[in-house]
């Protein structure tokens, strides 16, 4: 099954999981510091501890529940069942998350601090599970691209949708009497609906590939009935394939939360023209949409580690376009902006298609059966780099004399704004496309393998 052509629906089945993965990293991006600190009332800086212990926690939660999928014995298949009996219980939690009783400071920071780390949770969940499952579905890459095609259509949807409509539909539900609690409340609650739907799409449209007969359920419990949590965690960290992936998308993380941390500041002071963020905002996503259009070709001409490095070089080409004119020229900012946005968004699909190949490789070579347990390292390396970004970016804002809501600010905050938003992604990318070109000797032995295997297959 894993090397014959799958059918259409289950491809977009496939797709819609990461729409329901980016929906909630969208939500949180954008609102959940304002829900917090504006619509609950605790201080930025309890929320910024609360997400700190969070991630700390991720570190243990993220491979513990990798292990947890890989050890998963069910006629549902080891990812299925629990995008089957997981998805309305997240979703749940999603909508808790977004929601605190009338309760005094004490109850509201004890409310947010065990619901977001819940909803961390959950998503681990579904996001191991979700991501192992393409793996276990099609060894075939060209098979992958196309599925990460249609999960890339619905992200840029969804990327024009959350941020434009989430904040007018709260305000809305919030009445008259402005409760921005019961706003965002019903808001979410109908955003956690669509999530849970997403997720159960991807359960129900895969039916009959995660699953296993009675036999193979035995002689699969034969095989790993000696291979404990230490020999899952010995398979992942022999896989330096998915090690070195993980690792360096990072990089691509940090420009991300970097950027999207200190974008509003920058068009604010820097260039003293917010409405400049809309013209960000369409001329990244059509660069976006060229790359989704060209990322089969591009796959078969470079493969999916080299890929990765030219959209790296292709971004720094962008940030030095933007350095020479200082973002004065808006023909020049235009075109450098689609030309980043279809850098950055290239390496975000392809990364993914990345850690897909590290399982394959995984197991061609030393017959690893731990698809989720590395899909738990790289779900992990997503919430550190997008983490680490906004840490980043709150810390250096304490270094200079930043003052909230200035019409003017010094020059050492305005060089701040400009190196967040332009010289630290060309650094960070230049960083990004030398870790690719690395992956991407794993990625020649990888095609060896395949090509080793199909010459046995044929004698």
């Amino acid at each position: 099954m894993l090397d014959k052509r799958i059918p259409l629906k289950t491809k977009v089945a496939l797709g819609v999981a990461g729409w329901a993965n980016n929906l909630l990293i969208l939500l949180n991006t954008y609102f959940l510091l304002y829900f917090y600190t504006d619509v609950v009332g605790i201080s930025g800086g309890t929320a910024a501890v609360i997400m700190l212990i969070a991630r700390v926690w991720d570190a243990v939660n993220d491979p513990m529940m990798g292990i947890i999928v890989d050890k998963t014995r069910s006629k549902e298949g080891k990812c299925r069942f629990w995008l089957k009996y997981f998805s309305v219980p997240a979703a749940v939690v999603l909508f808790l998350s977004y929601f605190c009783p009338a309760v005094s400071t004490p109850g509201k920071i004890a409310w947010v601090a065990v619901t977001y780390i819940l909803q961390g949770m959950a998503s681990t969940v579904l996001s191991v599970a979700g991501n192992a499952l393409v793996a276990r579905v099609t060894d075939q890459a060209e098979e992958r691209v196309l599925i990460q095609q249609i999960a890339s259509v619905g992200n840029i949807v969804l990327s024009l949708m959350i941020p434009s409509v989430t904040l007018p539909m709260a305000t809305a539900f919030a009445g008259k009497s402005q409760n921005m609690v019961q706003g965002f409340g019903i808001t979410v609650g109908i955003y956690s609906v669509i999530y849970a739907v997403l997720r159960l799409a991807a359960w129900k449209g895969t039916e009959g590939y995660d699953a296993v007969s009675d036999a193979d359920e035995d002689s699969k419990e034969a095989q790993n009935r000696g291979q404990g949590v230490l020999e899952l965690f010995r398979q992942t960290l022999k896989n330096h394939y998915a090690l070195l992936v993980s690792m360096t998308y990072i990089f691509y993380l940090l420009v991300s939360a970097t950027m999207g941390s200190t974008l509003v500041f920058y068009f604010k002071y820097n260039l003293q023209n917010t409405s400049m963020l809309s013209i960000y905002s369409v001329t990244t996503m059509v660069g976006s949409v060229i790359g989704i259009l060209v990322m089969k070709p591009m796959y078969r001409l470079l493969g999916n580690a080299k890929s990765c490095a030219f959209c790296g070089a292709v971004c720094i080409v962008g940030c030095i376009m933007r350095w020479i004119t200082m973002d004065k020229n808006l023909i020049i900012f235009i075109a450098a902006m689609v030309i980043m946005g279809f850098g950055s968004g290239m390496i975000g699909s392809f990364s993914i298609q990345c850690i897909l190949d590290s399982c394959t490789y995984a197991k061609l070579k030393d017959g690893a059966d731990n698809q989720a347990t590395v899909m738990s390292i790289f779900t992990f390396s997503q919430k550190l780099g997008q983490a680490l970004g906004a840490v980043i970016a709150g810390w250096l804002l304490q270094l200079v004399p930043y003052e909230a809501n200035a019409a003017i600010q010094k020059d050492s905050v305005l060089n701040l704004f400009f190196a967040e938003n332009i010289i630290f992604p060309m650094i960070l990318s230049g960083c990004l496309t030398i870790g690719f070109l690395f992956v991407a000797r794993y990625e020649k032995k990888l095609r060896a393998l395949v090509k080793s295997g199909e010459r046995e297959n044929i004698s």
